[in-house]
C-alpha cells in the first residue's frame, strides 16, 4: 500500500514538473550536445542577425581568391575565449566548401583542435588521423615517420587544403618543429595548395617563433573583439526561442544577462551558461526566470568557478587556503597576518596527517593563492622586527564557506572541523 502511494506521489511530481517545464530543449543550451547540422543551423541564424558581420566580411575577402583559382595567404585570428573564432571559421569554411563544389573547384578543409595542451608528436598524430594517414598514438613511431605519412596521404591531392589549427599556442613541446613542418616543409612536399588558418587567445604567440619560421609565415591577421550587449542579446534571443518556453522568461531577463556578460567578459559561451543556470533554477523552484534568479545564478557560477579550481589544486595549496579561512574566522574581522595563518596551517596539517611545509614555503603558497585571486597578501615592513604579510579575503562569505567545505571534504576532515578547530 505504501509503495503504491509513493509511486503515485512520484508520478504526480514528475507530471507537475513536465506541466510547468521552463526548458523545452536542453541541447540548445550546450553546443556539445548538438549535431553538426544543428550547430550550423544555429550559427546561420546568429549570423543572419548581423552578429560578427564585420569579421565574416573580412574572412570572405581573404578567401575570395580561391574562387578564381588564386592562392591566398595564411590567416591568423586573435581574440579572447568565447568571442566566436572557432564557430565563425567553421561556419564559413562549410559555406566555402559548398561554393567550391558548385564551381567544381577541389577544396578540402581540416579542423585540428588543440584546445588541450599537447606536444608536437601528439598534434601531428592527430593531424595524421584526420587525414587518414595514421591510427591513434602508438609508441615507437618517430616524428619523421609521422610527417612522411602525412605527406604520403596528400601526395595525390592537387586541390585547395585549408588546415584550421585551433588554439595553436597549446603546442607545449617542439613548437618550432610543428610550425616548421606546416609552414616550410609541407607546402613544398605536397602538390595541394595549402592555406593555414591559426586561432589563438594570445596576441604575442607568433613573437616567440623561430626566426626561420617567421620569415616564411606570411599572415593576414584578424582580431575578434568581445561581444557587446547588443550582439549577446541577439544570441540569447535565438537560444531562448530554441531551448526555453518564451512565456517562462520575464521581461528584462535577456537584457540583464547580456549586460552582465558584456560588462564582465564579452563571452557568448558564458552568457549562454548563465541563461542555462537561470533556467535550471527556475525549474527547480517552479517559477519563471526572473531578474532575481539571474543574480542568484551568476553568484552560483562565480562560486562554482573558485570551488572547482581549489578542489583540483595541490593538497598543500588547499591546506593553506583552508587555514587562512579558519584563521580569518578566528580573528573576526581584525587584521590577519601570516604568523596566525601559519599556526592554523600547522594545526590543520597535523589533523589531516600531512607534513607541514616551512614558513617560507607557506609564504610561497600565499603568493600563489594571491595570484589566483583567492586572497590578497600584502607584504609590509615592521622595521627592526622584519617583514610580514597582511592577508585579507575579499570573496563573498558563501563562496568562502563552499571553498572550505570542499577542501575539508577532500582532506577527509569533514565539516565538523570548521567548528572544532582552535588555535
Amino acid at each position: 500500500m505504501e509503495a503504491s502511494i509513493i509511486r503515485g506521489n512520484l508520478r504526480d511530481r514528475i507530471q507537475n514538473k513536465l506541466a510547468c517545464s521552463v526548458i523545452r530543449d536542453r541541447r540548445f543550451l550546450d553546443d556539445e550536445q548538438l549535431l553538426r547540422s544543428e550547430q550550423l543551423a544555429v550559427l546561420e541564424e546568429i549570423f543572419n542577425a548581423n552578429v560578427r558581420d564585420a569579421e565574416i566580411s573580412e574572412i570572405s575577402d581573404h578567401f575570395a581568391p580561391i574562387l578564381r583559382n588564386d592562392h591566398p595567404y595564411h590567416l591568423a585570428l586573435w581574440g579572447k575565449t568565447g568571442t566566436g573564432k572557432t564557430l565563425t571559421v567553421r561556419f564559413f569554411l562549410n559555406l566555402l566548401a559548398e561554393m567550391c563544389s558548385e564551381q567544381a573547384i577541389p577544396m578540402r578543409e581540416v579542423h585540428l583542435d588543440l584546445s588541450t595542451p599537447r606536444p608536437c608528436f601528439r598534434a601531428l598524430n592527430d593531424l595524421a588521423c584526420l587525414l587518414n594517414a595514421s591510427k591513434r598514438y602508438k609508441k615507437g613511431i618517430s616524428l619523421e615517420e609521422l610527417m612522411l605519412r602525412i605527406e604520403e596521404s596528400l601526395a595525390d591531392y592537387k586541390g585547395y587544403l585549408v588546415l584550421f589549427v585551433d588554439e595553436v599556442d597549446n603546442i607545449r613541446r617542439d613548437k618550432d618543429t610543428f610550425m616548421s613542418f606546416l609552414v616550410r616543409r609541407l607546402p613544398q612536399a605536397v602538390p595541394s595548395k595549402l592555406i593555414l588558418v591559426f586561432a589563438s587567445n594570445r596576441l604575442t604567440w607568433p613573437d616567440n617563433l623561430d626566426p626561420r619560421v617567421k620569415s616564411f609565415l606570411r599572415l593576414n591577421e584578424l582580431i575578434f573583439k568581445p561581444y557587446d550587449a547588443v550582439d549577446l542579446q541577439k544570441i540569447l534571443d535565438i537560444r531562448v526561442r530554441k531551448a526555453i518556453n518564451p512565456e517562462a522568461v520575464k521581461p528584462g531577463v535577456i537584457e540583464k544577462i547580456a549586460a552582465l556578460a558584456s560588462r564582465d567578459h564579452g563571452d557568448a559561451r558564458q552568457a549562454v551558461t548563465l541563461l542555462a543556470r537561470s533556467a535550471c533554477l527556475a525549474e527547480k523552484t517552479g517559477q519563471s526566470i526572473t531578474l532575481d534568479l539571474v543574480d542568484r545564478a551568476a553568484s552560483e557560477i562565480e562560486q562554482d568557478k573558485y570551488v572547482t579550481m581549489i578542489r583540483t589544486a595541490p593538497v598543500q595549496l588547499q591546506l593553506a587556503m583552508a587555514a587562512v579561512i579558519q584563521a580569518a574566522r578566528a580573528h573576526r574581522g581584525s587584521a590577519l597576518n601570516s604568523n596566525a595563518s601559519y599556526d592554523a596551517y600547522q594545526h590543520l596539517a597535523a589533523m589531516a596527517k600531512i607534513r607541514a611545509l616551512t614558513r617560507r614555503a607557506f609564504g610561497d603558497l600565499l603568493n600563489e593563492l594571491d595570484m589566483y585571486c583567492f586572497l590578497r597578501a600584502h607584504v609590509f615592513s615592521r622595521g627592526r622586527y622584519g617583514r610580514n604579510r597582511e592577508i585579507s579575503l575579499d570573496l563573498p562569505a558563501e563562496t568562502l564557506k563552499a571553498i572550505e567545505s570542499a577542501i575539508l571534504l577532500n582532506l577527509g576532515l569533514g565539516r565538523s572541523t570548521q567548528r572544532t578547530l582552535s588555535f
